[in-house]
């Protein structure tokens, strides 16, 4: 496993972040303008303001990082040992010490950035786990349910 430490401190995440997401030129993600302008700061990140539609963002702003409470250098680090080292949802969450909700959702989130239903799938299709009903549980088949007796 990689050590945390890997990512550094937040500053250090955050341009990994400005050098990645803006490598084409800062663009707005609401109006797609390429004319905008630095505009102060937002914690470790460079905040921008563009001049077409008025409106301030951040690196963060429109990726799957944004609106998130847990530090970008833990969610870099999960991502780096989901993918290249198979790291179950259950070790990441005691490596960055979140709850295994959070972890979940973030990671689907990541799921659907890479955009999976668009890759072509045939051939046969592996399943890992699968849900099978233990019938009505508690009601009849032929009738209608039975009646609790709560007014």
């Amino acid at each position: 496993m990689i050590p945390l430490d890997v990512f550094g401190s937040g500053s250090v995440a955050a341009d990994l972040l400005q050098q990645v997401r803006w490598c084409d030129g800062v663009s707005c993600p609401r109006c797609r303008s390429d004319r905008a302008v630095r505009n102060g700061s937002y914690g470790h990140f460079q905040r921008y303001l563009c001049k077409d539609c008025g409106r301030t963002f951040n690196d963060k702003t429109g990726t799957i990082f944004a609106h998130s409470k847990i530090a970008l250098r833990k969610w870099l680090f999960s991502i780096c040992a989901f993918l290249r080292f198979n790291t179950s949802l259950r070790q990441l969450q005691c490596e960055i010490e979140v709850t295994y909700k959070t972890i979940h959702r973030r990671v689907e989130r990541f799921a659907e950035a890479l955009d999976a239903p668009s890759l072509d799938l045939r051939g046969p299709v592996e399943i890992d786990e699968f849900y099978v009903s233990a019938g009505l549980k508690g009601r009849e088949r032929d009738r209608l349910s039975r009646s609790r007796g709560l007014s």
